[in-house]
């Protein structure tokens, strides 16, 4: 059980698409539904998740990475001080795990294709 003063959250949901930026181009995304509780005050905070250029295919279907990402990003924003009524857009740019990148698929010697 969470004292008062501790924030409790959880992912309550999320919409992957490709969402237009202000500069008009196009990036593949999430839009992350938080719910945030201390004590008896519930909130609902949406954060918006793009994806890294150099995301690898593995790293770009773990959604359950992505959502802990999520997650750690508003528990350092409540530890700075900021607070859920205080509104604003929440995005971020999700990285690949560290150290992680894509192995270069291997054809075999045989195939020129």
């Amino acid at each position: 059980m969470a004292r008062d003063g501790q924030w409790q959250m959880r992912v309550e949901g999320g919409l992957s698409a490709h969402f237009i930026r202000p500069d008009g181009s196009s990036r593949p995304g999430t839009d992350w539904s938080v719910r945030l509780k201390q004590g008896e005050q519930t909130y609902h905070v949406r954060v918006r998740a793009y994806l890294g250029d150099d995301m690898t295919k593995r790293a770009r279907a773990d959604t359950e990475y992505q959502g802990r990402t999520v997650l750690g990003y508003v528990s350092d924003l409540l530890a700075q001080g900021w607070t859920p009524d205080r509104g604003g857009e929440l995005v971020i740019t999700i990285q690949n795990p560290t150290g992680e990148t894509e192995r270069a698929a291997s054809k075999p010697w045989w195939r020129f294709w």
